[in-house]
């Protein structure tokens, strides 16, 4: 764990093999069920794949945003094995928005190419938002407290590289997006998915004064809808 730690960006590839496999969901249903029912299948896919444990981050985050109080009995509510309202509730809405988003895929292209490019990025959110907090006890520790300025820049250039070229091996064969069109979404995935998760250390520093695994688990699933959107939205301009 140690030694994984202090190259936290190799969680990456991690999420490049995520995204092949939403994106291999799609390519077999697209012509077999409704947009919804896939984008449905692809969530279920991504929680069985790492047992819900990002889920579970999401639903304690939410518990101690919720829970007044100072930063420690904000951090106790993050711990509390017991899930209240507050972590039902952000469970509820980013997933409700993943879907939404997910199941708003309408071209082709995109519907093969975002999820892969967006499970990508969730990974790079997630060290961006080691990088930008102080760590305390727990299992995120020591990640948090290994994870430099060289991880992020490392894991911001793997992410763009690696969708960039995933994306472009899909393309060429047909020739659906452009060069300039798979570095436009590949850019724009990387530099807001660092954004959400300096966000959201940001966040996590001002009400529990720490960053834990669970505000990590957190940015992955929230980092998800937010980066679909902003590519959803580039499509649009």
């Amino acid at each position: 764990m140690d030694d994984l730690s202090r190259r936290f960006y190799l969680i990456v590839p991690v999420g490049a093999l995520y995204g092949i496999l939403a994106s291999l969901v799609y390519f077999l249903c697209q012509d077999l069920l409704p947009t919804a029912v896939v984008a449905a299948l692809v969530l279920a896919l991504l929680h069985l794949l790492n047992r819900f444990l990002h889920m579970d981050g999401l639903s304690d985050f939410g518990d101690g945003m919720v829970c007044g109080g100072n930063a420690e009995r904000r951090l106790a509510a993050v711990k509390d094995s017991k899930t209240g309202a507050g972590g039902v509730g952000y469970a509820l809405v980013f997933t409700l928005v993943s879907f939404a988003a997910l199941a708003s895929l309408t071209g082709q292209a995109e519907m093969l190419l975002f999820p892969l490019i967006v499970e990508i990025m969730n990974k790079n959110a997630m060290v961006f938002c080691a990088y930008g907090g102080k760590a305390r006890e727990g299992l995120g520790n020591a990640f948090v407290s290994n994870t430099k300025g060289r991880q992020t820049v490392v894991s911001l250039v793997l992410s763009v590289l690696l969708a960039f070229g995933l994306v472009l091996m899909v393309c060429m064969p047909t020739l659906v997006w452009q060069v300039d069109r798979i570095l436009l979404f590949t850019i724009a995935g990387g530099l807001v998915s660092s954004l959400v998760g300096l966000y959201m250390s940001r966040t996590a520093m001002k009400n529990f004064g720490a960053v834990n695994g669970d505000v990590m688990g957190a940015t992955n699933e929230i980092s998800r809808p937010v980066v679909l959107i902003a590519m959803m939205l580039l499509v649009a301009l």
